[in-house]
């Protein structure tokens, strides 16, 4: 298994357009935007008064995991990930080597690590952001023990909403053997839900859709939502990641790669 996921990283790592569109371009755009709002306030208003909770603005910049064209960009790069051995017909090659669940899998786990490595990279982008305008500002810091406890379980819950995506996406690309074809429901799926909610309002919450679960989420950890809420969506986003995973492994064990 080690093999080849270092072989899977590997290519990755080759490909620095899809790396960066796919998996850093969101976000190092939620930095610049933050980067461009926050130094506007400051040019405009100068020094202010008060403290920033420095882990809990980080915690609330993870919720990017939820973004309609974040989950684009995310999806076209786990979709190239899983696509890259039906374009060059090497799937012949692998698949007499190495069991069918392990290559699946070890795609799968390079795409977590890197959608970890975004979000760790929002996180602490944000941190460093909030510290240098906090000190410009004349404003005090404030780090507490509960704050990172909140980041650290925004963390997860933004992990959890990307590791669905991220199956999603595989299941599709393997179903249907086509980046296209993973790409635009995975962003479908996301923009649908937030225009559903638009007309339907409150009502759309209780569709078992990843997003509305991971929002549940969300609110319980950073705005006191209700915990009831909070363990369904929990329960959601746990089903379908492995309804997907399962489906994706079903798909590709069963599949005819003798000419792929």
């Amino acid at each position: 298994m080690s093999p080849l996921l270092s072989a899977e990283m590997l290519k990755l790592v080759r490909q620095p357009g899809i790396l960066f569109w796919g998996f850093l371009a969101v976000p190092l755009a939620a930095l610049l935007v933050k980067l461009v709002i926050t130094g506007f306030i400051y040019l405009r208003l100068g020094r202010q008064s008060g403290d920033v909770d420095v882990f809990l603005s980080a915690a609330k910049s993870l919720s990017l995991s939820g973004n309609s064209l974040g989950h684009l960009l995310f999806a076209l790069g786990i979709a190239t990930v899983f696509f890259l051995e039906y374009r060059y017909s090497t799937w012949r090659l692998l698949v007499p080597r190495h069991p069918r669940m392990h290559l699946f899998v070890a795609k799968l786990l390079v795409c977590l690590a890197w959608l970890a490595f975004a979000l760790l990279l929002a996180a602490a982008g944000d941190i460093v952001l909030t510290v240098l305008f906090g000190v410009l500002q004349g404003q005090g810091l404030d780090i507490t023990a509960s704050s990172l406890i909140a980041l650290l379980a925004a963390f997860g819950i933004a992990f959890l909403e990307l590791a669905v995506l991220a199956c999603l996406a595989a299941l599709l690309v393997v179903a249907f053997r086509s980046m296209i074809a993973a790409v635009v429901p995975a962003f479908l799926l996301a923009i649908g839900s937030t225009l559903l909610q638009l007309y339907l309002g409150a009502d759309a919450d209780r569709l078992p859709l990843p997003g509305y679960a991971a929002q549940a989420l969300r609110d319980w950890l950073l705005a006191g939502g209700a915990p009831v809420a909070a363990l369904l969506g929990l329960a959601v986003l746990v089903g379908w990641f492995c309804v997907l995973t399962g489906l994706g492994l079903a798909v590709f064990s069963r599949q005819q790669l003798a000419s792929e």
